[in-house]
Order: structure tokens, then C-alpha cells, then sequence
């Protein structure tokens, strides 16, 4: 393990929605939006976690659905890896919320579903300053960021929305 030195920059995080239908396109209709990527910019201290949330729209015609999260790192872990090295991997953790403007939720795990306990946002489909249904909180551990070697680090976020 290589000793914590200097600034660590360019913490970024793309997001990538997918939605998945499982009866015909015309039957039900997906959407997520106001997705943006993560991004933590120079972190200069590793003393504290460092989380970045947001909030986000998710409709579904047919009431309730299920949240499955993956990560680029292997067997689809929640992992950024170091530009310059990539063997140097810094893990990270993905919470949700059903609800907007949340700082907190529930952990995700990578490649498990997780449920709606509701039905959806209808207002999601129309847009506006009511549209929100869930909120993505993206976590860089303390612990995690103090053991990672200086650089700039990258991964990918796969969000996929089925029915239930």
C-alpha cells in the first residue's frame, strides 16, 4: 500500500442508464432522466467521505420497479480505476433513495435488484419542478480514499430499471 501524498484529482464517475421492458415496448414505457455524471473534482483531504447525490426522475407506465446498479471494476464492482495505473483500483459505494433530494438511502449491491416500495412519479413523464422520484448517492469511504495512490481515476456506473 503506498502512503497517502499530495492531491488526488479528476475523481469522475460517468452514469449510463438502461432501461429494460420485460413485456413489448407498447406495453409499458421506461424512462430515467436527470442523470449526470459524478464528478469530485480535487479532493485535497481524505479525513472524510466524500458523497456526491442526485436526484432523478424515474417513470414507469405500470406502477412499481426494481434499480440494478454496476460498476466497471471486475464482476461489475463498484470500482474507479487510476488513469495512469490500473491496477490501482479505489472502491466506492452506491446508495438509492425512492425519493428525491436525498442525501442517504439504501446500499446497493452490484448486480442485485432493488425495489420500489411505491409506484411511480407520473409527474416524472411531464417534467417540471415536481418531477422527482428517487435521488443517486455515489460515496468515496474515508478509508478508501486515504489508502489510494495520487491520480486521477475513472469508472463507470450502469443504473438498469426493470418492472417488478
Amino acid at each position: 500500500m503506498v502512503p497517502w501524498k499530495g492531491q488526488v484529482t479528476g475523481w469522475a464517475l460517468a452514469i449510463a442508464g438502461l432501461l429494460l421492458p420485460a413485456a413489448p415496448a407498447s406495453a409499458q414505457q421506461f424512462q430515467i432522466t436527470q442523470l449526470t455524471d459524478v464528478s469530485f473534482g480535487t479532493i485535497s483531504s481524505v479525513a472524510t467521505n466524500r458523497s456526491a447525490s442526485q436526484t432523478v426522475c424515474v417513470y414507469a407506465s405500470l406502477g412499481r420497479y426494481s434499480i440494478t446498479a454496476r460498476g466497471s471494476g471486475a464482476s461489475n464492482a463498484f470500482t474507479l480505476g487510476n488513469t495512469a495505473n490500473s491496477a490501482q483500483q479505489l472502491a466506492y459505494t452506491v446508495q438509492w433513495a425512492f425519493t428525491g433530494n436525498q442525501t442517504t438511502g439504501t446500499q446497493l449491491t452490484a448486480g442485485q435488484a432493488l425495489s420500489s416500495p411505491n409506484s411511480i412519479n407520473i409527474l416524472c413523464s411531464l417534467g417540471g419542478l415536481l418531477a422527482s422520484s428517487a435521488s443517486l448517492i455515489v460515496t468515496l469511504p474515508s478509508a478508501n480514499l486515504s489508502a489510494a495512490q495520487a491520480g486521477s481515476y475513472t469508472g463507470i456506473l450502469t443504473l438498469m430499471v426493470a418492472p417488478i
